[in-house]
């Protein structure tokens, strides 16, 4: 799928969690969390790109290199790309509170 993509057989190619986090000294905990929000970011990433072009590209490019298209998915991509840091900054606020009193 593009940029963030990656092949299943690249990832079995690879070294120790440890050693691809950089926490060569880290517990298996500690770890193992630094591996899990690696591949969150990743599934993030992904997931952005596949709505991305789910609503923008497919919404606009309506005739192949027509010019009106750029406009379009550069509009679309601009108001989306907005809008989903907005929603992330509110959840990642939303989680942080939750955490420091003690919901989660």
């Amino acid at each position: 799928m593009g940029l963030f993509s990656r092949s299943s057989s690249q990832d079995q190619n690879t070294t120790a969690p440890s050693t691809r986090s950089g926490l060569s000294n880290a517990s298996p905990a500690e770890t193992l969390k630094t591996q899990i929000a690696q591949e969150l970011a990743v599934a993030n990433a992904t997931e952005l790109v596949s709505k991305l072009t789910e609503n923008c590209f497919e919404k606009c490019l309506t005739a192949p290199y027509s010019t009106n298209n750029e406009a379009c998915v550069d509009q679309c991509l601009t108001k989306y790309m907005k809008s989903w840091n907005a929603v992330s900054k509110a959840y990642v606020a939303r989680i942080q509170e939750a955490s420091t009193s003690g919901e989660i």
